[in-house]
């Protein structure tokens, strides 16, 4: 499955880059509410692929719509809506796990009804595509796009907020908006005081901050876990690992040397 999708991102970032960097983010951002939420591995696993390729159906649209710099026509927009369909389409042959292509599917839906395909409603749309849905609107308002500047974080969670119960799983929301607080929050702890009066406005960080703050937990966590499974080795165990990892380091070093 990886290589299907890294061979499907590759083929979408050929003809369109940009789609490729926003499914990216966009799924940083949706695994890190799915795992807050606590989905399972295989429902996170599930997400992600979904995320990786959730505009797919974009490669058959044209590029004059996708790249237009003024407003679509109502003709325009018509076609831009079928991309869910038409990603789901591409995706059937292929025998996924059947979430996974529905994910995709309703990633559009809204929960009040008013989204498309379907027309799903509330609980109807699974959780994985309301999930991919929020994450969506999130990176979307945060990147500029051919027929605007990016509006930006703040706009884009005050647009969360506006529409919880509405458009968007109040759950959802919940925790998005628990998790960027969070990572605002740790942003500011990290960053000198100095350094934040020459932030830009707040209205323009970027909706990767909550990647940031994921993969640091991540790299705690990891570094605890390693640390405790050190301590589990007596001293002198621990002394002659370290002293091999230290000599593998210098022979390699030697090695490169001579190389060079």
């Amino acid at each position: 499955m990886e290589a299907i999708v890294q061979v499907m991102e590759s083929t979408i970032g050929a003809r369109d880059p940009y789609t490729v960097g926003h499914q990216q983010r966009v799924t940083q951002i949706a695994c890190a509410i799915g795992a807050e939420m606590g989905l399972s591995a295989e429902q996170l696993r599930d997400l992600r692929v979904a995320g990786c390729l959730h505009d797919l159906g974009k490669v058959a649209l044209p590029l004059d719509i996708l790249a237009k710099p003024g407003k679509l026509t109502d003709l325009e927009f018509a076609m831009l809506k079928t991309h869910p369909q038409l990603g789901y389409d591409i995706l059937r042959p292929l025998k996924f796990p059947r979430p996974i292509g529905q994910i995709i599917l309703q990633h559009h839906e809204r929960w009040d009804g008013s989204g498309y395909p379907l027309g799903l409603k509330g609980k109807d749309i699974l959780l994985e595509a309301r999930i991919l849905g929020v994450a969506d609107v999130v990176e979307a308002m945060c990147s500029h796009r051919p027929y605007r500047p990016a509006l930006g974080l703040e706009e884009a969670l005050a647009e969360l907020r506006r529409h919880r119960g509405k458009l968007y799983d109040p759950e959802v929301v919940d925790v998005c908006l628990k998790l960027y607080d969070e990572a605002l929050a740790a942003e500011e702890r990290t960053v000198p005081e100095l350094a934040r009066q020459k932030q830009p406005d707040p209205s323009h960080i970027s909706a990767d901050i909550l990647a940031r703050s994921q993969g640091a937990k991540w790299n705690r966590e990891k570094a605890g876990d390693l640390l405790g499974w050190l301590r589990k080795f007596p001293f002198q165990s621990r002394f002659l690992l370290h002293s091999a990892t230290a000599s593998l380091v210098g022979c390699m070093l030697m090695l490169a040397s001579r190389g060079s």
